[in-house]
């Protein structure tokens, strides 16, 4: 038992491979491993593909004296499917009675999954008639799998046409539709049914509705999850945390910070307190706004709270104050002041570092920029030599940074210094480093022609 259970949480963790070696060490060492074990590592040489290896356990159990059941031949029926070899699985399930072995509705749950999603729509069908011969009535799980499969397969057509003409549909039979649907991604058609289910009163599991509204977030429509979100949140369940999160940096990315801060304040109004990636998130959505004032207020709250910032939220922050287009002199005193408090960007890298967080190469690049748009390029080389000290390596956007600084300052020369420098350092200038390059040879130019 003790074997067997160390198997079965390895592959619950998906080491298969380790459950095998550990299968192997244990037979090696000549613990004694019963039938459980051998159907575990039977279910994790199937995941891995090795479908000979995994027959091989059949014939091993035998030598033992043991009597592989139906619980055996149903793993490797199953992993036979899923590497779509479906006549070795028909094959197995006809040994399987010649055995006098009675396959049960998992068996039959099993292969009709596995004609289906390998496109055997009918033998699918042909099943369900077979199963009703010998005495067994499909289940929900029964229909389940064969609407699955057929969405896995293309065949929306064929799984339509099966959906309609089951009779007393459950709540089930429509969730496998909908994730049938947001596999084939026809998000459209498993909206309509949602929300046509919604009017009526039914209510989905939370993973159907999950699975749904992922996908309209993954595809940018917006209005869709806007509207699924709102009927979930008439719902008795409510929408889970990772919808929040979701809503929110599709609003956020999409620049709609009205109705992403609308989706923020009413996670915390459910009593869902929103993490360091959510308001790392929403800042980041203000910053690209330019709502400076805004992302300062939530950047104090965060804090209030007791969430500790990320580097990623300090880089947002200090990205935010580089790229904004406001007033130089005017970001520089004002952008990030905290209760009447002035905070520059360097005082967010000095906040960093009392609290011990490391810097990555963004984030120095981040703080680069921000020097060289506030005409320090002395500050943005220290920085250079700084994370180049920490072996850091700058990329090409830390180089087009100071690149665009000492072209707005005129220094050509060693603008083209540095690009020199990159190439010599196996760094590809890309088309903004060598825009900005041109730009200020231009630039230079005319200075030059004026004088």
């Amino acid at each position: 038992m003790i074997v067997s259970s160390i198997l079965q949480c390895l592959c619950q963790m998906e080491m298969a491979s380790e459950a095998v070696d550990q299968f192997k060490n244990f037979r090696d060492l000549g613990i004694f491993l019963d039938e459980v074990s051998f159907n575990v590592v039977i279910d994790a040489l199937c995941k891995l593909g090795k479908l000979e290896e995994a027959m091989r356990m059949l014939d091993e159990m035998k030598g033992k004296k043991m009597l592989p059941d139906a619980v055996h031949y149903t793993t490797l029926i199953n992993g036979y499917c899923l590497h779509g070899k479906v006549l070795e699985a028909v094959n197995l399930f006809k040994d399987m009675k010649e055995q006098g072995l009675k396959p049960d509705i998992i068996t039959y749950n099993v292969l009709a999954g596995g004609f289906s999603r390998n496109g055997l729509a009918q033998e699918a069908l042909n099943l369900l008639d077979y199963m009703k011969s010998q005495g067994l009535e499909p289940s929900t799980v029964t229909h389940n799998v064969i609407i699955k499969g057929l969405c896995i397969a293309g065949n929306i057509e064929q799984a339509e046409l099966f959906f309609s003409r089951l009779e007393d549909k459950s709540p089930d039979n429509y969730a496998a539709m909908i994730n049938g649907y947001c596999e084939a991604n026809h998000t459209e058609e498993a909206c309509q049914i949602f929300l046509s289910l919604s009017e009526q009163g039914v209510s989905l599991r939370r993973s159907s509705c999950l699975r749904l509204f992922s996908g309209l977030c993954m595809e940018g429509e917006r209005d869709k999850a806007l509207l699924i979100f709102k009927t979930m949140l008439a719902s008795e369940d409510g929408p889970c945390t990772i919808m929040y999160s979701k809503l929110i940096a599709l609003l956020c990315q999409a620049g709609d910070m009205r109705k992403a801060q609308w989706v923020f304040d009413t996670m915390a109004w459910r009593g869902l307190v929103p993490d360091v990636i959510t308001y790392t998130m929403m800042l980041n959505g203000y910053c690209r706004v330019n709502s400076l004032q805004r992302a300062c207020d939530l950047f104090n709250d965060m804090k209030e709270r007791g969430i500790e910032p990320d580097v990623i939220t300090y880089t947002v922050l200090i990205d935010g104050h580089a790229k904004s287009r406001l007033k130089r002199a005017k970001l520089d005193i004002h952008a990030w002041g905290s209760k009447g408090e002035i905070q520059h960007p360097f005082s967010l890298w000095s906040e960093m570092k009392k609290m011990k967080l490391v810097p990555d190469v963004i984030c120095y690049t981040a703080l680069i920029d921000s020097r060289c748009k506030s005409d320090n390029i002395q500050d943005a080389i220290g920085l250079l030599d700084e994370m180049i000290e920490l072996g850091l390596e700058p990329d090409t956007v830390t180089y087009t940074a100071l690149v665009c600084g000492y072209c707005s300052r005129g220094d050509v020369d060693r603008a083209v210094t540095l690009v020199n420098e990159m190439s010599l350092k196996g760094i590809e200038p890309d088309t903004r480093t060598m825009l900005a390059l041109q730009h200020g040879i231009l630039k230079a130019k005319k200075v030059q022609f004026h004088h």
